[in-house]
């Protein structure tokens, strides 16, 4: 086989992969504010999503919400970064098992990866290093 051959067989088995990988549309920008239907959306259209269950009342939760903004930041259109109001959304906080909160959850692939209970020193990092792992 000629050096050509090669090169045009490399090509087109490059071409072949790009059209069997369907094209993953970037998951949109955030924090989202969710209920069950665009929650259940991102969770079929983007590969990782992170869920913050909260209330507007809880004090750990307020802490936890600059981590979350900075998650949206940092992993824009890559990852959805949503937040979830449990005193809205009570069903889905039930669906999820959150029993306390502020809860975040990673989901990869639709599906629960990891969850975060609290706030604590080093859940920023460590919810960093989940979803890098992920990407």
């Amino acid at each position: 086989m000629s050096e050509e051959e090669r090169l045009l067989r490399k090509m087109m088995l490059e071409i072949a992969k790009k059209q069997r990988a369907p094209e993953q549309s970037p998951c949109p920008k955030g924090p989202l504010h969710v209920d069950r239907g665009s929650f259940e959306q991102l969770l079929q259209g983007c590969k990782v999503v992170v869920a913050d269950f909260w209330a507007e009342w809880c004090g750990p939760c307020k802490m936890v919400e600059p981590i979350v903004e900075e998650l949206a930041r940092r992993f824009s259109g890559r990852v959805a970064v949503t937040k979830v109001n449990v005193d809205e959304n009570n069903d889905l906080a039930f669906e999820y098992g959150v029993m306390s909160i502020p809860t975040v959850i990673v989901f990869n692939g639709g599906r629960e990866f990891k969850r975060f209970v609290g706030y604590y020193p080093g859940l920023a990092r460590e919810i960093v290093k989940t979803v890098e792992s992920l990407l």
